[in-house]
């Protein structure tokens, strides 16, 4: 995308000067050490996933909120789909995304992490929680699908979980090699600092549906989206309530913008009558222009 789009460079360059780092070096060149840093993750993630909204727009001649019956993000996604709604600077987006990880580097607590666990819904999970044997915090942080979900918290409460998890029939139940309690209540002091933050920042009604990570459901009162990328540092990531409010509005298609396809392969999967495409290499990014613009043309 970067060699055949010049808009898709020009973002990258944009992101990296605004934020004061090379993000096109670092996303073309690595190191991966440095790529993987929270922060370069998230400002990297999010140049990709404008800079692939660019080139739909380019190619249409219109802004993606004008071509997008609706549009979500997923935890830091919801800044690059905030800002592809309209509702987002891309300069206080970008500030606003560096601030996020830097606060919630500042506000990790020791011996504490997030841990997977698949292959059991959600009573069953807060059975398993309830009841494994250990002092300490935890709550669920990502409902991603019926079966999927990442819990976290304290680490004796999260091992006390996945052993609890694994005897009650779990298909995987691991520590994830993350330092960080992203989505749950110790993430409060960088909540805190976010609320002061996000306060100075004018933010616009999104142009078109906007679903909130927080609901699950659409979001458009300016007030209520400060509210919600605040909350989202402490509160859980309704991804699965997001999926099933599509037969809701009769969403049919979902293209994935950005890196990977995590979301491609959860919407396949919910089973909500939705086709699900993603951009991930120049052929797929190149299909999703093939089909946007059939569907564009009926």
């Amino acid at each position: 995308m970067y060699r055949d789009y010049a808009v898709a460079r020009y973002t990258l360059e944009q992101v990296g000067d605004i934020a004061h780092r090379d993000i096109r070096k670092i996303s073309l060149d690595g190191p991966e050490s440095e790529l993987n840093t929270p922060e370069n993750t998230s400002l990297a993630t999010f140049a990709q996933s404008v800079a692939t909204a660019r080139v739909i727009e380019h190619e249409f001649g219109m802004p993606l909120h004008a071509i997008a019956y609706a549009m979500a993000g997923h935890s830091m996604g919801q800044y690059s789909a905030l800002h592809c709604v309209g509702s987002l600077a891309i300069g206080d987006a970008v500030r606003m995304l560096a601030a996020r990880s830097a606060y919630m580097g500042f506000a990790c607590v020791k011996d504490a992490g997030m841990a997977a666990i698949v292959g059991m819904d959600h009573d069953k999970l807060m059975y398993v929680m309830r009841t494994a044997d250990a002092t300490g915090y935890a709550e669920i942080s990502n409902h991603n699908a019926i079966d999927q979900f990442v819990v976290s918290g304290q680490r004796v409460a999260l091992q006390a979980i996945v052993d609890n998890a694994l005897k009650n029939g779990a298909r995987l139940a691991k520590i994830l090699n993350v330092s960080v309690p992203a989505h749950c209540a110790l993430m409060q002091p960088a909540a805190d600092q976010m609320r002061i933050l996000v306060d100075k920042i004018p933010v616009d009604s999104p142009k078109t549906n906007w679903f909130s990570n927080q609901t699950g459901n659409v979001m458009s009162n300016p007030q209520d989206v400060k509210d919600a990328l605040v909350d989202q540092l402490t509160h859980g990531v309704r991804w699965y309530e997001i999926m099933q409010n599509f037969p809701v509005y009769n969403i049919t298609q979902a293209y994935e913008l950005g890196p990977g396809t995590t979301l491609s392969r959860l919407i396949r999967r919910a089973g909500v009558g939705c086709h699900a495409w993603h951009t991930d290499g120049g052929t797929n990014l190149r299909d999703v222009l093939t089909a946007l613009s059939n569907h564009l043309s009926r």
